[in-house]
């Protein structure tokens, strides 16, 4: 992917893209941002920028640089995902200390990829400290964050900060009109609204159908009319690291609920999840359980810390 491809917050990109042109980007970039806003797909670009062999189109996306970093097989792009703890542990970071020193091996500089840093404990910030306040020669850094303020002080100053923010709604549209076609404009409206604009975030419930969110809506369900506690936390702490999920997640039980409450008014029983729910939870208590849904629904569009929001489901669906 190409910089003049890349969706919305047209300024920064136009900075780098004269970065690209007057090779002035520093040595050490952080990307921060909500989750879909793109930044690992600017890293990317980024990273592809400092392998592509093209001496005035970089990066051109056809040269043999940028085609092995497009297959993820080039020798001179080093990628550590925070995703596992491991991979940005202290000692992970001593090694990359290490190896930043070594020339890189075909092109002129040699990048390191340090995607989802949000969990990079204080340790392994001031082991990678050393090399950014010393950089070697033909070495880049670009790191990957929600906020770059969850990054020690010393770590912000010595890097230069780009922050994407979701593209407003019509360009957002635009984008998956094309991308989806099979799809209608009131869908793509109706999911890039929950998602508020992030790209990301609508492509991943666009192409899912919503079928993880329904699934996921029904073992919550399941685990509750059981009465096991442990599954049900388990469940609902899934929702704690995405907010666009958890939406969904809540709007399929309120859907289900729904269908439970009109199955018991119209003396039927159901189907699947509806006729479990249905046998063993009274008239009165679905509707309490409507009511905690519907109140977890409203919780989700203010400024709640998703950090506790699954536990706190957990506790209020319990005391049903």
């Amino acid at each position: 992917m190409r910089l003049d491809e890349f969706v919305g917050n047209d300024n920064l990109i136009n900075d780098i893209s004269e970065a690209f042109k007057n090779g002035t980007l520093p040595h050490a970039v952080i990307i921060d941002g909500a989750p879909g806003t793109g930044k690992k797909t600017l890293a990317r670009i980024i990273s592809d920028y400092y392998v592509c062999l093209s001496d005035n189109d970089a990066p051109c996306g056809k040269c043999s640089g940028c085609i092995k970093a497009e297959h993820n097989s080039h020798p001179d792009i080093f990628v550590a995902d925070g995703n596992n703890l491991s991979e940005l542990s202290v000692d992970a970071i001593r090694r990359i200390r290490s190896d930043a020193h070594i020339m890189p091996n075909e092109a002129k500089t040699k990048v390191y990829l340090l995607l989802d840093c949000d969990r990079m404990m204080q340790p392994a910030q001031n082991a990678f400290l050393k090399v950014l306040e010393e950089p070697p020669a033909n070495v880049a850094f670009i790191m990957t964050i929600t906020s770059a303020n969850m990054f020690l002080e010393t770590v912000r100053s010595r890097s230069r900060i780009y922050t994407l923010y979701p593209p407003d709604a019509e360009l957002t549209c635009k984008f998956l009109s094309e991308r989806f076609p099979d799809k209608s404009p009131e869908e793509i409206i109706n999911y890039a609204r929950i998602c508020d604009g992030n790209i990301g975030q609508t492509i991943t419930l666009l192409e899912s159908g919503g079928q993880e969110a329904n699934q996921l809506a029904e073992e919550i369900l399941k685990s509750l009319i059981k009465g096991n506690e442990y599954d049900l936390l388990l469940l609902t702490n899934k929702l704690s690291s995405n907010r666009v999920l958890a939406s969904k997640v809540i709007d399929c039980m309120l859907e289900i609920i729904s269908e439970c409450l009109k199955a018991v008014v119209c003396n039927e029983t159901g189907t699947g999840i509806v006729a479990e729910i249905v046998k063993r939870l009274s008239l009165k208590r679905i509707y309490v359980l409507a009511e905690k849904t519907e109140r977890a629904s409203q919780i989700l569009k203010t400024n709640v810390n998703m950090n506790f929001f699954g536990t706190w489901l957990s506790s209020v669906l319990r005391n049903n």
